[in-house]
């Protein structure tokens, strides 16, 4: 085998290996919601953003401070003098009594280095803009926390919508395993003649709709799972095993003062703080400013091209000044932006009077709609009990040859929409609660 065909070779089998290392599925079991919660916490793709923004904007935070600091930032340059500049003086310097002599000072080449250095001393509006920067940085702190607001009561939501599709789906299958055999006793004796048709067709619906539960509870079940997988950043060919069991238990009661305050009030206050203090920033701009400013460095003149670095080649050359400016026209630019600025404000606190108004009226209506499905549930599951027994008594019944067919019949399609309809309270009251729990404090 010649080399080319030996490196081809190794080549195809380095990314067949790749390749297969890519699709190799990963199974991921979950015990509890608590273990999940910290799982997509460090895997999920969205909220790595969040915490990215928080990160830069404590840089910026860093950054606006260093107006404060001196400036310090050094400089050369050269530059040719094709005509040197004329300076009038007194005649009495060059024997002209009474008169002025046009004299040029200056050569021909100069060249300047050094160190500028400049430093704000009094700066109000460098001093807002750090205070607004700190406001950035707590106004990303607070939308990653509205996300994880938000993350939690879905993976909550998730979760036991996947643990009651598990439950379901075992209900589903051992009633689907009684209503085929009932079904397809019931063909039997009608082929016998024993059993008129209604009765058997009866028994096939009821196997049919046992079936359809299995799909719908199966599916759910398999969307719920996807959810997951998105917010743990998973392929498709991965799977998720929930190990826990609800059992029919039924969370707790809360009251409205356990919740702490929706983040998106807090966002909301921060929104209003930053609007105020952009009205100040504008105000700083009528207020004068002072700086510090200085140069140190060499200064070398030549009549001709070239630069020496030897004694006494350069000369000292330095300064050091305040510069003090005051605004007075801008053309009523300020004023029209620090108009703005106001209306902003106002429509900002307008909006945190909303938010904490509304946040008050949905609280209220979180907890109230949650005690009612959780009566409802405990209703639709103490009728689901009855109806489970009765169906049981019956099938005895009916086994013992009792009472007919379709009394027994009739008893399992109750029963199956006592079942459907505990399983929808359940799943709703489980929705509420996932929107509460990462609530309490």
């Amino acid at each position: 085998m010649t080399f080319n065909k030996q490196f081809m070779l190794l080549l195809f089998m380095i990314i067949s290996f790749k390749a297969g290392a890519q699709t190799d599925p990963v199974l991921v079991e979950v015990a509890s919601v608590e273990e999940l919660i910290k799982l997509i916490r460090t895997q999920n793709p969205d909220l790595k953003s969040y915490l990215l923004n928080v990160e830069k904007s404590s840089f910026e935070v860093k950054a606006s401070k260093s107006v404060f600091l001196p400036s310090v930032t050094g400089s050369f340059g050269g530059q040719k003098n094709f005509e040197l500049p004329v300076t009038p003086v007194p005649g009495d310097f060059f024997g002209q009594p009474g008169g002025t002599v046009n004299a040029q000072f200056g050569q021909e080449y100069a060249y300047n280095a050094g160190l500028n250095l400049t430093m704000s001393l009094i700066d109000w509006q460098s001093m807002l803009k750090v205070k607004m920067a700190k406001l950035t940085y707590e106004a990303a702190e607070a939308q990653q926390a509205a996300y994880l607001q938000l993350l939690d009561q879905q993976v909550h939501f998730t979760y036991y919508a996947l643990v009651i599709s598990k439950q379901a789906i075992a209900l589903a299958e051992k009633d689907m395993e009684i209503a085929d055999s009932i079904a397809s006793l019931s063909e039997q004796k009608f082929r016998e003649g024993t059993l008129d048709a209604i009765a058997a067709n009866q028994a096939g619906i009821n196997s049919n709709v046992t079936r359809q539960n299995l799909t719908t509870s199966r599916q759910l079940y398999q969307n719920n799972s996807n959810d997951l997988k998105l917010l743990l950043g998973l392929r498709e060919v991965d799977s998720i095993h929930v190990v826990a069991d609800i059992n029919y238990e039924l969370p707790p009661k809360y009251s409205a003062i356990e919740l702490v305050p929706d983040e998106e009030i807090r966002l909301a206050r921060i929104g209003a703080q930053q609007a105020q203090n952009q009205v100040n920033i504008q105000k700083s701009l009528f207020v004068p400013k002072l700086s510090l400013y200085g140069y140190y460095g060499k200064q070398q003149f030549r009549e001709n091209f070239g630069i020496e670095f030897g004694n006494n080649s350069w000369t000292n050359y330095s300064y050091l000044g305040l510069n003090f400016s005051i605004p007075i026209f801008t053309g009523f630019s300020t004023k029209n932006k620090l108009r703005a600025s106001k209306v902003d404000l106002e429509l900002a606190e307008y909006e945190l009077n909303q938010v904490n108004l509304e946040s008050q009226i949905q609280d209220a209506q979180l907890i109230e709609e949650y005690h009612s499905s959780l009566i409802n549930a405990n209703l639709a599951l103490e009728a689901f009990r009855l109806y489970e027994k009765n169906e049981r008594l019956t099938l005895q019944k009916y086994s013992e040859g009792l009472i007919s067919l379709d009394r027994y019949l009739y008893a399992f399609e109750d029963y199956l929409k006592a079942e459907n309809a505990f399983l929808n309270s359940l799943l709703n009251t489980y929705s509420y609660y996932s929107q509460i729990i990462p609530r309490i404090q």
